[in-house]
């Protein structure tokens, strides 16, 4: 019988080193979405705290800023830095900073979480002043 659980324990250990970790799936097993941050093609500013970006492909992300994020709304560009190592992926749940540049102002910081990735329901639900 220790023989066995002798055996099993190495077997275990691998095992759970094959399964993925916490940057690659969510509590419920499902995988979480991400968006290459270098490759966002639009971006609105919705109801504080909230900014909702449109990623290559299509799909719609909500952050949320995490302080107080000056001139959200009238920014004319935004650049995104993730924070969480030197990958361009950024998903839901991680932090990301934000550089936003308004025209004839000098450029201010912000850092945000994502939140979540909006479903074209949710997308189409949302004021168009703060679709994407």
């Amino acid at each position: 019988m220790i023989r066995i659980a002798a055996l099993s324990l190495p077997l275990l250990m691998m095992a759970s080193a094959c399964a993925p970790g916490p940057d690659m799936a969510m509590s419920n097993g499902t995988e979480r979405a991400c968006f290459m941050s270098d490759r966002i093609i639009n971006f609105r500013a919705g109801q504080s705290p909230s900014l909702y970006v449109k990623a290559l492909g299509g799909d719609v992300f909500e952050l949320q800023s995490t302080g107080y994020c000056r001139d959200m709304d009238s920014a004319v560009s935004l650049g995104f830095t993730p924070l969480t190592g030197s990958s361009e992926r950024t998903c839901v749940g991680d932090p990301i900073d934000i550089n936003v540049s308004v025209a004839g102002a000098s450029s201010n910081r912000c850092r945000a979480r994502v939140v979540r990735k909006l479903s074209e329901e949710e997308v189409a639900a949302l004021p168009s002043r703060y679709r994407p």
